[in-house]
């Protein structure tokens, strides 16, 4: 018997270091594919994250450069606003300046003669320098329309009309410009001004 229960006792420890050995082995390769999946999961996981992550980026920027478009156009929009604040602020300053004469408010002197006829020459510029247009206009329309009907013409008739053309388009826009401009932008009293 006691053959049998060495016998036993080595087969039982035999068996005992195979099949620990057996479910080392299984425990480890088991474990080692479970760690792997877990590995792959989180890597996979981690992806997905960084994936979103950058989606979330670029919505991010879109809006940024949405937000900053909408902000460059605002201060474009502002500046637009104070260039026409500027602007009729300094046309109301020409108005006021328009209607500023030398000889209000003063002592009855020789002087306060001289200013008023100082007033007088400001005051009388603007009609004389548009009568005066007008007539450089008429004149050279006249001039160069006689001009091309003689038969002794000594340039090309093509180049003649463009030269005609030419000169008496810009007077006339520059006389226009001057009418308009003097006369139609501008009160004609003081009165209308401050209304």
């Amino acid at each position: 018997m006691a053959d049998a229960s060495m016998f036993d006792i080595i087969g039982s420890s035999l068996l005992g270091i195979g099949t620990g050995g057996v479910a080392t082995i299984f425990q480890n390769i088991f474990g080692g594919i479970s760690s792997w999946i877990s590995e792959w999961q989180k890597r996979k996981t981690l992806a997905l994250m960084h994936e979103q992550e950058m989606v979330m980026a670029d919505k991010e920027i879109e809006r940024l450069r949405a937000e900053g478009d909408v902000k460059v156009q605002q201060a474009r929009e502002d500046r637009a606003m104070t260039e026409t604040i500027i602007d009729g602020q300094n046309y109301q300053a020409s108005l006021a300046h328009d209607a500023a004469t030398y000889s209000r408010g003063r002592d009855k002197s020789w002087a306060d003669f001289l200013l008023v006829v100082a007033d007088f020459v400001r005051g009388i510029t603007r009609p004389v320098m548009t009568v005066f247009l007008c007539w450089i206009t008429w004149s050279t329309y006249q001039h160069f329309t006689g001009y091309l009907s003689d038969n002794n013409v000594l340039v090309d008739p093509n180049t003649a009309n463009e030269m005609v053309r030419y000169i008496v388009t810009n007077t006339v826009f520059m006389s226009s410009a001057a009418v308009g401009w003097w006369f139609s932008s501008r009160p004609r009293n003081a009165a209308k001004a401050a209304a």
